[in-house]
């Protein structure tokens, strides 16, 4: 109860990424949680932030109702690429974190797409799926710029 109680802020707030990315704007679906799962893997210690990001991929495949799989693998990924960034020469400005959720939000659409075409169903055709996938950099490349700032530390 302890661990649940402590973690309640960060379970909402990721249910309520979810619950965003399920809705459609002019016909879009926004893909939040690829902003939550770079801000985790920005601010919190590895382990940690990896069993975040494996908990957000399994709800994301489950409630698609696809295979498991594809979600936590990028997820996962996303993790240990922000981790390299947030160690390594790099000052994370907010136009760094800007041009990293953007670059994010692709890499994560694109392993979400290929694995589901590889051993699934295609999700959509390419050029939708590429259409969708910019606008989503977009939107995620404005809220990485605005929400994240410098470290909290």
């Amino acid at each position: 109860m302890s661990w649940f109680r402590k973690n309640l802020p960060w379970i909402s707030i990721a249910m309520s990424a979810i619950i965003i990315d399920e809705n459609n704007i002019a016909g879009y679906r926004l893909n939040a949680v690829v902003v939550l799962v770079y801000y985790i893997g920005i601010r919190w210690d590895t382990t940690r932030a990896v069993i975040w990001a494996f908990i957000i991929g399994f709800l994301l495949d489950s409630i698609a109702l696809k295979i498991l799989g594809p979600n936590i693998l990028s997820k996962g990924t996303m993790i240990f690429l922000a981790y390299f960034f947030q160690t390594g020469i790099f000052n994370l400005t907010p136009l760094l974190n800007a041009i990293l959720c953007f670059a994010f939000t692709l890499v994560d659409n694109f392993m979400v797409y290929f694995s589901l075409t590889l051993f699934d169903v295609r999700p959509a055709e390419i050029l939708r799926a590429a259409n969708i996938t910019l606008f989503q950099s977009f939107i995620n490349a404005a809220i990485g710029y605005i929400i994240i700032r410098e470290r909290d530390e």
